[in-house]
């Protein structure tokens, strides 16, 4: 996986072989299973921040509600989805030759996880899909943002070393059944190098679906669908569409 920093296109491109998790809090909410126990460590509660109602799901009775209210926002999975505490970070660090140890390429928080577990061999608890949220960092806007961020994360999860087959949709508008209006933007990557170094089963490939947005504060945001392609329990991309259709206001003073 890599790293890749180009130019005004904008990819400031995310990276690892090496995943990053952060876990605060009581980890996993909502029956999602147990705190991944690898990286663990706390990261200090906002004392300023306010309690606020957990909303109920709004795509059916049984999916679950993942919160982030730095980014205001809220979204659903599917019920054999895990949620995570709003102060568990994941994200991939540079692990291209050369690269400064720890360099983190990038990073969401509050997120979502999906087959968590699935390669007992792994050195690192991994899932096969994640969704989270982010903020933006030096985009110019939502259709910009989108893009960078897509290609940041299917670089950095899957290709840092660009060997693959990369293709990357245009920015469309899309606005949520709840009002959020942004662009999301899809990349993939194919053709991944068959060295791969894979405790278990390599994927056939990856995807990033991202939705970017001005939150409720006036910052920009973006939602980050990011998932292992080619394998029987791949999300369709019916179930993505509802997850992103979901994304709500949340946590708005």
């Amino acid at each position: 996986m890599l790293t890749v920093v180009l130019a005004a296109a904008v990819v400031a491109a995310a990276a690892a072989t090496t995943a990053l998790v952060l876990r605060g809090g009581d980890g996993a909410s909502d029956g999602g299973g147990e705190e991944h126990p690898v990286g663990a460590r706390p990261a200090p509660d906002d004392p300023r921040r306010s309690m606020v109602e957990k909303p109920d799901p709004v795509v059916a009775p049984d999916w679950r509600v993942q919160t982030n209210a730095d980014k205001h926002s809220a979204f659903d999975v599917p019920p054999e989805w895990k949620t995570n505490s709003e102060d568990t970070y994941v994200g991939y660090n540079d692990d291209r030759e050369g690269a400064e140890p720890g360099t983190l390429l990038v990073a969401m928080s509050g997120p979502s996880e999906y087959l968590y577990g699935w390669c007992a061999e792994a050195d690192n608890p991994s899932a096969r899909s994640m969704a989270g949220t982010k903020a933006g960092q030096g985009a110019s806007g939502t259709e910009e943002a989108a893009r960078n961020e897509a290609m940041n994360w299917v670089l950095a999860a899957y290709d840092q070393e660009q060997l693959g087959t990369f293709e990357i949709t245009e920015p469309e508008p899309f606005t949520s059944e709840h009002g959020i209006t942004g662009h999301t933007v899809t990349a993939t990557v194919t053709d991944l190098a068959e060295n791969r170094h894979e405790p278990c089963e390599a994927p056939e490939g990856g995807k990033a679906v991202t939705f970017s947005f001005i939150d409720a504060q006036g910052d920009l945001a973006t939602w980050v669908l990011l998932t292992d392609t080619g394998f029987p329990e791949e999300p369709s991309q019916e179930t993505i569409d509802a997850m992103m259709n979901s994304l709500r206001p949340y946590a708005v003073d």
